[in-house]
């Protein structure tokens, strides 16, 4: 496949973010960005199997330097980014507020929010050199509500919907647009901190759907919010959840 469209998607190596890679390989040149080099790679061999065109580059969003080197070698590389998708995080201690390690607190802030943060700082810059630039950002449901036992996890996924609302303001005239998705749950291994009885649960009695939804159905949702088809949404969160906020 031939294409003068870059991605990149960070945390892409498993889970929503390998799901959103393979999706998008069908319209561009997607680079892999992930902390784990085996399944970053794994991913990569996945996309160019398939006829796509890819790259695993090395990110750490915990380090602000390894997201520096990271725009720098696609700077160098690519030369441009079109579309971005920020889905690098982890799920955090499931404690109550008052047993949280501030050590603790300051990991999932670095990574989940900072992160993003910094990603999109660097994304932007890229894109305005060509006034045109599409990015996502994973939040999640938890991102709308409060979350018992999740609460460092709840604010910094609320935080990701304020920076993608703010970035949309600040730059829909340089034809940038910024979204984001909260996904509900879906089978990534971030359900594997959740106890089997609260699952259970949620599928029965919170999720209209009656199931847990899959990483492709989130991935088919962030190209479109990335695509022209979705050429006058700006600012949105897109809930991906069965129906679990209606009820």
């Amino acid at each position: 496949m031939k294409t003068d469209k870059i991605a990149l998607v960070t945390g892409s190596g498993q889970g929503i973010g390998r799901a959103t890679a393979v999706a998008l390989s069908a319209f561009s040149h997607v680079i892999i960005a992930d902390i784990d080099k085996v399944s970053g790679k794994e991913t990569v061999s996945i996309i160019n199997k398939k006829g796509g065109s890819s790259r695993f580059v090395y990110l750490d969003v915990s380090d602000s330097d390894s997201i520096t080197e990271l725009f720098l070698n696609i700077s160098s590389n690519e030369n441009k980014l079109d579309y971005a998708v920020n889905n690098a995080g982890i799920g955090g201690e499931m404690k109550l507020i008052h047993e949280l390690d501030l050590e603790d607190w300051d990991k999932i802030l670095k990574i989940n929010l900072t992160g993003v943060f910094l990603c999109m700082k660097y994304q932007i810059k890229l894109m305005l050199d060509n006034k045109f630039g599409r990015i996502v950002n994973v939040s999640s449901m938890a991102g709308t509500y409060g979350f018992s036992r999740g609460s460092s996890y709840s604010a910094t996924k609320h935080g990701v919907i304020g920076l993608t609302k703010s970035a949309a303001i600040e730059y829909g005239s340089e034809n940038i647009r910024v979204n984001s998705v909260c996904p509900g749950f879906v089978q990534t291994k971030i359900l594997d901190d959740i106890p089997d009885y609260v699952l259970d649960f949620n599928k029965k009695y919170r999720v209209p759907m009656k199931r847990i939804g899959k990483p492709e159905e989130v991935a088919e949702s962030i190209c479109w919010l990335l695509s022209e088809k979705s050429s006058f949404t700006n600012g949105h969160s897109l809930y991906i959840d069965g129906g679990f906020s209606v009820g």
